[in-house]
């Protein structure tokens, strides 16, 4: 039977059928809640009646319940609307009581059902179902970071390290330097240890600057080629010309 009914006679009717279905609603609004206050002046006591003071004091109440009520509601919104494009973790329970965690990006928020829910791949969710939330710089981080740990863990140990694997530990090296401290903060002590004894051996196998750019190869040829023509009048004076062409071929 539903919470809200209508009154007759100061009675609940028994038959309901034709009642709809907003009057049937468990959401107690100020429409049913002015029905039960007329019902309860209509059918108070006559020798007891009650006070103006206690009716006020109903509707006061109840005001005060339905604003907390609205302002909870907003809360929620709110709150849904902030995770748009935030990564989150999502943590499911099953009627078997299996749990199952869902990860991804916050697409958009929809109101269910009076009830706010985000979209994680395709899929609606609860907000209660949040289990974590990260912003877009620490999920940067933490991917450039689980990336280099990758890197490293391909490559050999420094006892193993030979001649053959400079470019791989020199990219590496370029990888790390362009990590921000944040974003290295992020990768783990085993992973860093590992690649500070690459960069160690590498520097006893292939010298000090290893890792600096060389050509293999540098050809300079330079040709200088200078003319001097010097003309004199004893009458005007001396003018002087000098040509000089300096030609430079690298290969």
């Amino acid at each position: 039977m539903a919470l809200i009914q209508p009154v007759e006679d100061g009675k609940i009717p028994k038959d309901t059928s034709t009642t709809s279905k907003s009057d049937t609603s468990n959401d107690l609004g100020y429409d049913q809640f002015l029905q039960l206050l007329c019902a309860e002046m209509q059918y108070q006591d006559p020798l007891e009646p009650t006070s103006n003071t206690e009716y006020v004091a109903q509707l006061a109440t109840f005001s005060q319940m339905e604003a907390t009520l609205g302002m909870q509601s907003t809360i929620e919104s709110s709150n849904a609307n902030a995770l748009v494009g935030k990564y989150v973790i999502i943590k499911t329970t099953s009627s078997t009581g299996e749990t199952t965690a869902t990860e991804g990006f916050v697409d958009y928020v929809q109101k269910e059902n009076g009830e706010q829910k985000i979209c994680v791949n395709g899929v609606l969710y609860s907000l209660s179902d949040v289990y974590q939330v990260a912003d877009t710089e620490y999920m940067e981080a933490e991917t450039l970071a689980k990336t280099f740990a990758a890197a490293v863990a391909k490559l050999p140990n420094a006892a193993q390290l030979t001649l053959s694997d400079k470019d791989d530990v020199k990219n590496l090296k370029t990888y790390y330097d362009n990590l921000n401290s944040y974003q290295q903060s992020k990768i783990d002590t085993d992973t860093l240890k590992k690649y500070q004894e690459l960069l160690a051996q590498m520097e006893k196998l292939a010298g000090k600057d290893w890792y600096k750019s060389t050509s293999s190869s540098t050809g300079t040829t330079t040709d200088t080629k200078t003319d001097t023509d010097t003309k004199t009048d004893t009458t005007t004076g001396t003018d002087t010309t000098t040509d000089t062409k300096t030609d430079t071929d690298k290969t």
